[in-house]
């Protein structure tokens, strides 16, 4: 039964106020004037709430609104704007067009398909389910969200952004996208991201378990996967930890460490740290306390490295290898060694081009075979592995002749 006109607007404010939802509402009735039956409509209303110390921390608007007094005690807004506020001062903007919207405890939930604009860092953050912990400046979203931001994209199940440290967290099926330049191509996979927004770093598969899986660079097949990644955005440098594994296309490489940083800029894989590197197609394994991959240039610098070949039964151990890949030519100095079944050369530098298995040594050329004995010292030698035949010039000190040829 509809109640006498003087008495609706003190009675929609009681009910209101009463509820615990907002310290002040303003808002008009549309024609006719409703019965209070438990829902109330109100058009060009302002909805805005303060804390302890008087701080705002919401301002709504919307066009029109339903409300219901149910258990739930929320209102359904059309063309929703507004501001959520931190410490007085506004750190996001919202928009929407049709949503559900409720407050307990200082807290706002909006349901339904909601934009928010992240005015300090100057993205976006849609999804259709979102949480505003005015007290702490916590925003809260779940279900069909994205947070698309100048230098990332991020797609999770659920996303916290924290205005007063300045860092988002990501939890569950995570996809964070590069949207810089030169690193568009570069996407990575987890269940747990953090991103430290006033450093600009991202840290991913640093909560819990999943590690962090990824497709790095323009080329296809290239892919990396690591226990944690910690990607600074300013200088696009991305370092992976713990059982990382980085796969390299054209030719096909696979790389192995504890920790690897990809300058992105630069094009390089660097591992200052023990590295393992398999080449099947060619039957060759390699390892180094320390080692550079120049993307662009097909081609690896390794430090007290040894590589093994296994159709030439050969390997090569040096204080340094610089090798070209796709050529698979091999420039060795610093205490190098080659060995195969009955054949030890030692010398200062050494090339081994492999598909002719030709190797040229300089300096300090040491040679030994095993069967028959023989040991031959020089400056400068050629030789043939699959020919098993060695040439050693200058100052050659040997009982033997200079050109031998292995049974």
């Amino acid at each position: 039964m509809p109640l006498p006109r003087p008495l609706l607007p003190l009675c929609l404010v009681l009910a209101l106020t009463g509820c615990g939802w907002v310290d002040q509402w303003v808002g008009e009735e549309p024609s006719p004037e409703p019965e209070i039956t438990g829902d109330v409509k109100l058009q060009n209303l302002t909805l805005r709430q303060t804390n302890a110390k008087g701080e705002l921390l919401w301002l709504l608007q919307a066009a029109g609104a339903r409300y219901r007094d149910d258990d739930r005690q929320q209102l359904a807004i059309q063309n929703l704007t507004g501001e959520l506020k931190a410490e007085g001062k506004t750190a996001y903007k919202v928009q929407a067009k049709a949503v559900n919207v409720r407050q307990r405890d200082g807290q706002l939930w909006i349901e339904g398909r909601t934009t928010v604009t992240d005015l300090q860092q100057k993205g976006t953050i849609v999804a259709d389910q979102l949480v505003w912990q005015g007290d702490r400046a916590v925003l809260l979203a779940q279900k069909n969200l994205q947070a698309r931001y100048p230098q990332v994209t991020v797609t999770a199940k659920r996303l916290e952004a924290d205005s007063q440290r300045q860092e988002l967290r990501a939890l569950n099926a995570v996809q964070v996208t590069s949207a810089a330049k030169d690193a568009k191509d570069l996407r990575l996979n987890t269940e747990s991201l953090v991103w430290q927004q006033k450093p600009n770093r991202l840290l991913a598969g640093v909560i819990g378990q999943g590690g962090v899986t990824g497709v790095a660079g323009d080329r296809p097949g290239q892919r990396l996967q690591a226990q944690r990644a910690i990607w600074s955005i300013s200088d696009q440098v991305v370092t992976l930890e713990g059982g990382v594994q980085v796969q390299l296309p054209n030719p096909a490489l696979r790389v192995e460490g504890e920790t690897v940083r990809w300058l992105i800029p630069q094009q390089q894989l660097v591992s200052d740290r023990p590295v393992r590197v398999q080449y099947p197609t060619q039957g060759i394994q390699g390892q180094a306390n320390r080692g550079v991959f120049l993307m662009a240039e097909n081609r690896a610098i390794f430090d007290n490295a040894q590589i093994n070949s296994q159709p030439q039964q050969a390997q090569l151990r040096a204080q340094r290898l610089n090798w070209w890949i796709p050529q698979e030519r091999v420039e060795a100095s610093g205490q190098v060694e080659i060995q195969r079944p009955n054949v030890h050369l030692r010398t200062a530098q050494l090339i081994w081009r492999i598909p002719q298995q030709e190797v040229e040594a300089q300096g300090g050329v040491f040679y030994r075979q095993s069967n028959p004995r023989i040991q031959v010292q020089g400056q400068r030698a050629k030789g043939w592995l699959d020919r098993q035949e060695v040439i050693v010039s200058g100052n050659v000190q040997s009982e033997v002749p200079v050109q031998l040829r292995l049974p």
